[in-house]
Parts: structure tokens; C-alpha cells; sequence
């Protein structure tokens, strides 16, 4: 059999080229269009929670007093855990804002993964940290319990999903971040696969 002239070859290499470079437009749009839906879903579950306002310093004279409006995370995981399309869960709400919204790769959510979504909210939500970026204290197995039920998930699934939770260890009645913190931490905050949004906290 004569082998295929290279002319040839590069004429089908320019074709599937092409239609490569087509499907991946298709494919981009989809995904804003996707993108797109999500940041509404976002929107209006922020506009539902709203933020918290909490102070941070005053002028020595007491006439100018400064605040920072930062988003309430577990209370935002727990609303867009109930407004989400099935299929989508959050990923990760940072500090800065930043939220992330990731695909299971079913058509359903998951309650096991809607659940550990708020329960690592709350822990981050909770967790205090030091200038430097190291722990300095974390919430207790009953704090974390009491906010959830807070949140609507009943205090035994909470119970069982936190017990479950294999980056998080309870030592002393205490949810611990020792030996499995860079797991934790790294999940928590890790890149989103699917879409990210951000809300930047704001000083008013």
C-alpha cells in the first residue's frame, strides 16, 4: 500500500485542526453560558444573607470609626446549597471573597457533599488565625453542631457528616486541624474546577 503524501497528511491535519478549534469554541460557550447562570444563582443568594459588619478600629479622638463588611460564608454555602442547580456544589468561600462553585459529575448533589460544604464553611467561618497565617484557635465540635442546625442541617447528619469528615479530626471535644491541616486547608481553598466568582469584602 502507497504511503500517504504528506500533502495529504497536512490537508486532514488542517481539517481536524479545525474542527478541534470549533469544538472547543462550542465548548467555551457552553461553559460561559454555565458561568453565567451560576454568578445569578450567586448573586441572589448574596443579596439573601447579605454580609456581616463587624468594627475594626477609631481614631484616638472617637470621631472616625472604621468597619469592614466581609460575606457570612456558612450562611452563603448553606443558601446556595438549596438554590443551586443539582449537580453543582460549593467548593470553596475564601476570605477575600472568592467563591468557587464545582460539578460532581451528576445530575443529582450529593446530601453527603452539600453537608461537609457547610460544616467546612462553618470551621473556616470560625477558625482564628494570626498575622503571620497560623492557626490560632478553631471552633468546638458543639459550636460547629449548633451552627449547622443553625443553617438547617439536622444536628445528626451533621453529626455523622463531621465524624465522616477525613481532613478533620476531633480531639477534646475540639474540631483539630494537627496532622490533616494542609489537607483541610488545601481542599477548602483549593481552585475550583467549574466557575469562580468573586466578592471582594469592602470597608465602609
Amino acid at each position: 500500500m502507497a504511503e500517504e503524501p504528506l500533502h495529504e497528511r497536512m490537508d486532514r491535519y488542517e481539517t481536524l485542526a479545525a474542527e478541534a478549534a470549533d469544538a472547543e469554541r462550542k465548548r467555551d460557550e457552553v461553559a460561559n453560558e454555565v458561568g453565567a447562570a451560576l454568578a445569578d444563582v450567586i448573586t441572589e443568594a448574596v443579596e439573601v444573607e447579605g454580609t456581616n459588619v463587624v468594627p475594626l478600629d477609631r481614631s484616638a479622638d472617637g470621631h472616625r470609626y472604621r468597619f469592614t463588611a466581609r460575606l457570612d460564608r456558612a450562611a452563603l454555602v448553606a443558601r446556595l446549597t438549596e438554590s443551586l442547580p443539582e449537580g453543582f456544589v460549593v467548593s470553596n468561600v475564601n476570605d477575600d471573597g472568592s467563591l468557587g462553585i464545582e460539578w460532581t459529575g451528576d445530575d443529582r448533589t450529593p446530601s453527603k457533599r452539600e453537608h461537609g460544604a457547610i460544616l467546612k464553611a462553618i470551621v473556616a467561618e470560625a477558625t482564628v488565625m494570626d498575622a503571620d497565617g497560623f492557626i490560632e484557635s478553631v471552633p468546638s465540635r458543639k459550636t460547629v453542631l449548633e451552627r449547622a442546625a443553625e443553617l438547617g442541617v439536622e444536628r445528626s447528619d451533621a453529626a455523622d457528616r463531621l465524624s465522616r469528615l477525613a481532613t478533620l479530626d476531633i480531639v477534646d471535644g475540639r474540631v483539630s486541624t494537627d496532622e490533616n491541616v494542609a489537607r483541610y486547608w488545601g481542599a477548602l481553598f483549593a481552585p475550583c474546577y467549574a466557575v469562580s466568582t468573586n466578592f471582594a469584602s469592602a470597608e465602609v
